[in-house]
């Protein structure tokens, strides 16, 4: 059997040789393919194989499954192609941060750990919102690596404290105002409610759950981490500055006295959340990333769920899972 493995880059990630050598354990051969190397016309999908630890040129018909992500989306005549012979093992996505909010305060299972959240429309929307929190986060409803994402205080009616990435700067309302409604132009922003979740020294920082299907095609929580914005006075993401540290350690160091507490919450949201969003959607896929605030007072704040989350921290568990979810597959297509 051999299983497709799509991405946009044009050669494969170093990680990918890994996924191959462990794929091949179960007798799985694992082709790299970009989705412009799709021939739609002849049928068949121009991609690597690993032989003799090389990357050799293959040309093959469409393997029964395809893991691919979101961003392989955009190709959509080759999509709509591959549905036809394949199953994909990954949808296209959940929809804006905003939808998959609006759909879990709607079905109400995890409203309590939902921070509030609007779509920014005019000055005057945000306006009440920072009113009603005194500090919001505003980011892009479609955003990606913490790429645009500012943090507002409101100090009084008429001056607002901007931090941007390592800056901050005092605000009059006039001088606000012209800058959200210059940022709003250009593309769709989201308020909502800052959670203070910082570290003992003061830099902020959100925890991952990275989750992948496992050997009986069930959720299995491939590592819990904690990404620390160190370089970095709003955002944790470890792209724009900053380190990561395992869950445990971390929650036994902040919260001693409540540590045990926070993660039963997560290992609640870890097993619930994921077959809840397939069942809201009516969509399967194969691996999340659920990205996780603790507020000054120790509760637990989603703030989004990653359909297309990477794989730079966790590497060799993801890979583990992965095969083991591959082999699954293979047993139920009885090869």
């Amino acid at each position: 059997m051999y299983i497709c493995y799509m991405r946009v880059f044009k050669k494969p990630p170093k990680y990918v040789k890994l996924l191959a050598k462990a794929a091949k354990y179960y007798n799985i051969d694992l082709i790299y393919s970009h989705p412009k190397d799709v021939d739609v016309g002849n049928e068949v999908i121009n991609g690597l194989i690993l032989q003799n630890n090389v990357w050799r040129q293959v040309e093959l018909p469409a393997p029964p499954y395809i893991d691919l992500n979101s961003y392989c989306y955009k190709y959509k005549d080759v999509i709509t192609f591959l549905k036809k012979k394949s199953t994909l093992l990954n949808p296209k996505g959940f929809g804006t941060k905003q939808k998959v909010y609006n759909t879990l305060m709607e079905d109400g299972e995890f409203a309590k750990y939902l921070p509030d959240t609007i779509q920014v429309t005019d000055f005057d929307d945000f306006l009440k919102f920072i009113k009603k929190y005194d500090k919001a986060i505003l980011k892009p409803r479609s955003g990606h690596k913490g790429n645009g994402v500012y943090l507002i205080h409101k100090i009084d009616d008429k001056s607002y404290r901007l931090s941007f990435k390592n800056e901050e700067k005092v605000l009059p309302a006039e001088e606000l105002k012209a800058h959200i409604e210059d940022i709003i132009t250009d593309q769709v922003y989201l308020a909502q409610q800052y959670i203070q979740s910082l570290t003992a020294t003061g830099d902020p920082y959100d925890c991952r759950i990275r989750l992948e299907k496992d050997a009986e095609g069930k959720w299995a929580v491939a590592i819990y981490l904690v990404r620390i914005g160190s370089n970095n006075k709003v955002v944790s993401n470890v792209a724009q500055g900053g380190g990561v540290q395992k869950l445990i350690p971390f929650i036994q160091f902040h919260y001693p006295a409540s540590w045990e507490n926070i993660k039963a919450d997560f290992n609640y949201i870890a097993e619930c959340l994921p077959p809840k969003i397939e069942a809201l959607y009516q969509k399967q896929t194969s691996c999340l990333g659920i990205d996780i605030g603790i507020d000054k007072d120790e509760q637990i704040y989603i703030y989004e769920v990653n359909a297309a989350p990477g794989m730079e921290f966790g590497e060799a568990e993801i890979i583990n899972l992965k095969v083991d979810y591959y082999h699954y597959l293979q047993q139920q297509a009885g090869e």
